[in-house]
């Protein structure tokens, strides 16, 4: 489901609430087997905090709800979320940074707020390479590129033609200038070769009004949100931006296959630790996070929020962390994106 520096901000969809519910009155039945096969360890020995950048009913909230509620059980000690909005996550990211490197203190959220916020914010109050240790990737998701029904563009191929030869008259939105999807969309611009006037929105919500309304053309966003006015017909999709196709709209190409080989976006959510924790303690919220991330009931919740799953160990995260990093500060840099104070 994205958001990014900052992730995109919606309230939790029904399906979201429902199963947050089974959850909720299934959760010890279904545990049995993976509080059984917990090996013993160190961590946790007391309450974790699971730091949220975002407010509650965000997408970063949504995904860190039920994990924290499923981890309680598995660890065998209560893991509360605590919403720490604003900053697009550096808010939150501080607190984890400085907090004792013994696990119990843990940032949930996008990685774009690892890997986008040190290009594009002035002053960052962290190293996040540094101060931050990724530990266990949540899943990824991709997005959808749409238009407006009355753009004269049935396909990327399309779009990108008419975009050259109306150089600046096409306008897309955002959720915030620096936000994972404005980034996506000037990748989408730079890899397509035309140009396009950015309007970014203080919250989705007029956005979307305005993407439906005509007073902007195109926009890549999540694709959970955009899929039922996209088969409502207010909105068009063109394509998907990830390596494979959506599972939401299985019939769209990738951008890649509508042709533009070399282009890919897929955001993801993880949870980092203080950079100072040690390889056994990451290791050993890694492991538990699997087990939760595996069981059915977890699983179903994430696919409806359109998050596929992503195994990962503390070093592999850590290498794909790194290489975002670079991929956005090449971007932000050959782009000519501004940073934000």
């Amino acid at each position: 489901m994205t958001t990014l520096p900052r992730a995109h901000r919606r309230p939790a969809s029904d399906v979201a609430l429902a199963t947050l519910a089974l959850l909720a009155a299934t959760g010890p039945l279904a545990l049995g087997d993976a509080r059984a096969q917990a090996p013993a360890g160190a961590w946790p020995t007391k309450p974790v905090r699971m730091i949220v950048g975002f407010s509650a009913g965000s997408n970063s909230d949504s995904l860190a709800r039920p994990l924290a509620q499923r981890l309680s059980e598995v660890a065998g000690q209560p893991v509360v979320v605590d919403n720490r909005p604003g900053a697009s996550g550096n808010i939150a990211m501080e607190i984890v940074a400085k907090s004792a490197p013994d696990g119990h203190t843990l940032f949930s959220g996008p990685g774009s707020s690892v890997t986008t916020n040190p290009h594009m914010h002035a002053k960052m109050p962290i190293d996040v390479l540094r101060d931050l240790l990724p530990i266990v990737p949540l899943g990824q998701f991709s997005a959808l590129l749409v238009v407006h029904p009355s753009l004269p563009a049935r396909s990327v191929k399309e779009l990108v033609a008419l975009a050259r030869s109306k150089p600046g008259m096409i306008s897309f939105g955002s959720p915030g200038h620096g936000t994972g999807f404005h980034l996506a969309t000037e990748l989408f611009k730079v890899r397509a070769g035309f140009d396009a006037v950015h309007v970014p929105y203080a919250n989705s919500s007029a956005m979307l009004s305005d993407l439906i309304g005509g007073r902007i053309e195109m926009m890549i966003f999540s694709a959970i949100v955009m899929a039922p006015h996209v088969k409502t017909g207010k909105l068009r999709a063109l394509a998907t931006t990830g390596r494979e196709r959506s599972s939401v709209l299985p019939d769209l190409p990738t951008i890649a296959q509508a042709g533009v080989p070399d282009y890919e976006y897929t955001a993801f959510h993880g949870l980092f630790g203080p950079g100072g924790m040690s390889r056994d303690t990451a290791e050993r919220v890694n492991a538990l996070v699997a087990k939760v991330l595996a069981l059915p009931d977890v699983r179903e919740f994430y696919a409806s929020q359109n998050v596929d799953p992503m195994v990962m160990s503390p070093a592999d995260f850590t290498a794909r962390v790194r290489a975002e990093h670079d991929k956005w500060g090449r971007l932000i840099r050959d782009a000519g994106i501004k940073a934000t104070l």
